[in-house]
């Protein structure tokens, strides 16, 4: 079994495997061996992670507006996140009134 990189075969899905491989890296280390690393590698590995989580965000935005405009689903993306939204927005709100009819109810058994 060859572990070796194919330059020509190297896509940017293998680039964010890889990114989030080395960003979960960082975050383990600290989580696992908080006890054991000074304070300054603790925060540098905090920040190398957070670096590295950033940039996958970016790349991926990046890919999904080039895949977007090479597809022409502009129109269809829009109306697909006006609808994300209102979904998220409705369950947030039911979420808010489970929450609040559930204090009411334990306010109201209280006294």
């Amino acid at each position: 079994m060859r572990f070796e990189i194919d330059e020509e075969h190297f896509t940017v899905t293998n680039l964010l495997i890889l990114l989030i491989a080395w960003a979960n890296t960082c975050y383990l280390l600290v989580v696992f061996l908080r006890q054991m690393l000074p304070m300054l590698i603790s925060t540098l590995l905090i920040i190398t992670g957070l670096v590295l989580t950033a940039i996958m965000v970016v790349i991926t935005i990046y890919v999904s507006i080039k895949w977007i405009k090479h597809h022409k689903l502009g129109l269809w993306f829009v109306i697909g996140l006006i609808v994300l939204f209102v979904i998220s927005f409705s369950f947030e709100a039911t979420v808010k009134s489970i929450f609040f009819q559930q204090q009411a109810y334990e306010y109201d058994q209280a006294y």
